[in-house]
């Protein structure tokens, strides 16, 4: 028995999928990853469809955190000296002095969690930036649908490789519906 030779062949470098391939043969479309395989005849194949897509998730969780970091940014500084202004208040002569430990001790923590505001939304705008970046790369999504199910593989980011085998999966399925 002599193998086939490949019509085409595309790697999967990023996403869910990453070090999988895509073969193509004249009447078979191979996905080989790791220790799996599968084959899908050409004959049952019903469309191919490939397209660049942003998911707007990521915008939005983008947006959520960077809300959330300019809100506690706003709030760290009055925070702050309203708890230092609470705090100067404490020494009162008229109050007990085991009063005033406490209370002093309370303020203390509480501008210490005050200051640590700033650097939780610097973390959260850090990572409001990243997520902005993957919605900007969005994806390459090679879609396979069946008669009662589809298949898809996606790579970050505009994917002219996978575009082109796409295109050729489509002439292999029109030449077998002629």
């Amino acid at each position: 028995m002599t193998p086939e030779t490949p019509i085409a062949e595309f790697e999967i470098s990023s996403g869910a999928q990453r070090g999988s391939r895509l073969t193509l043969y004249a009447n078979r479309l191979a996905h080989q990853g790791g220790d799996s395989m599968e084959a899908v005849p050409l004959a049952q194949l019903a469309a191919v469809g490939v397209a660049f897509e942003r998911d707007p998730r990521k915008l939005n969780w983008a947006i959520g955190l960077l809300l959330a970091a300019l809100v506690l940014a706003a709030i760290s500084g009055p925070l702050q000296s309203w708890i230092a202004s609470v705090a100067s208040k404490v020494g009162d002569p008229a109050r007990r002095e085991s009063l005033d430990a406490m209370l002093s001790g309370v303020f203390n923590v509480l501008a210490g969690l005050a200051s640590l505001l700033p650097g939780i939304a610097a973390a959260l705008a850090v990572a409001a930036t990243a997520l902005l970046v993957f919605f900007w790369l969005g994806a390459t999504v090679l879609t396979l649908a069946f008669a009662a199910t589809e298949r898809s593989y996606a790579v970050r980011g505009r994917n002219r490789l996978l575009i082109d085998f796409a295109h050729v999966v489509a002439e292999q399925l029109a030449r077998r519906g002629n």
